[in-house]
């Protein structure tokens, strides 16, 4: 289920938010919740885990790009759209918060109906999962196959092209993968789902890349992949790309 807060200190504000958010999920998903929340405060005390949050930035007390650091360093994977009249603060956001939206108060149906679209787009992109076949894997010192193995993209932070084998390397967080592929077909099917060639043989899901430094590309869980030289440009772009479209 989409869980969506919504954290507004003035209630006409409030109300005029969700009386047009609501027609939209049920127009756009099969089910949602949406829990209010009338301070930053409020917000962090509640200890909830939200896929999309709609956060004003003034407010007494913490305001929204203090509350939207906090939740950024909790979960960078929930998405913030502010509500605002200040867009000197939206500057801000994007660099410190990583902020989905702007929204300007008043909010009006069209404005947010076209960011819930793009939200929802990568929300249910995030919920794909990929079919490898012929998969080989090592768990608690036993090789194992599997005929067939769903991935959730998400979860794979790159693929590497074993070229004396044939076959590629999907690496996740906590476990690898080998199958039979070539790395020429895998960059095509990958592209649309923010994977990136970082040097030859090796394929990065943007998604879980924290930062480039150099010739390496330094993932979120601290491990590093090569960068070639020629590359650099391109995956760099590509990256910025990435960010500033998924609001990551």
């Amino acid at each position: 289920m989409l869980q969506i807060a919504v954290c507004e200190d003035e209630k006409a504000d409030r109300d005029n938010l969700t009386g047009i958010l609501i027609p939209l999920l049920d127009k756009y998903t099969e089910g949602y919740r949406i829990t209010n929340f009338t301070s930053g405060g409020e917000l962090l005390q509640s200890g909830g885990s939200f896929h999309l949050i709609f956060m004003d930035i003034m407010m007494e007390g913490r305001n929204g790009i203090e509350t939207g650091q906090e939740l950024y360093s909790r979960n960078h994977s929930a998405k913030i759209i502010y509500t605002t009249n200040f867009g000197q603060y939206c500057m801000d956001a994007v660099n410190t918060v990583h902020a989905f939206a702007f929204l300007e108060k008043p909010v009006s149906a069209e404005a947010l109906e076209e960011q819930l679209q793009a939200f929802l787009q990568q929300y249910r992109k995030a919920e794909v999962r990929l079919e490898f076949q012929n998969v080989s894997y090592e768990e608690n010192g036993v090789q194992s196959e599997k005929s067939t193995l769903m991935l959730p993209v998400d979860t794979i932070l790159y693929f590497e092209y074993i070229k004396a084998m044939k076959k590629v390397r999907i690496v996740t967080e906590n476990m690898v993968y080998e199958y039979p592929d070539v790395i020429s077909g895998l960059e095509e099917r990958m592209k649309s789902y923010g994977f990136e060639t970082s040097c030859r043989g090796i394929l990065v899901n943007l998604k879980n890349v924290a930062k480039t430094k150099g010739y390496d590309v330094v993932l979120k869980n601290g491990v590093s992949v090569p960068l070639s030289q020629k590359r650099v440009a391109q995956f760099k772009e590509r990256l910025n790309e990435y960010i500033h479209s998924s609001g990551e």
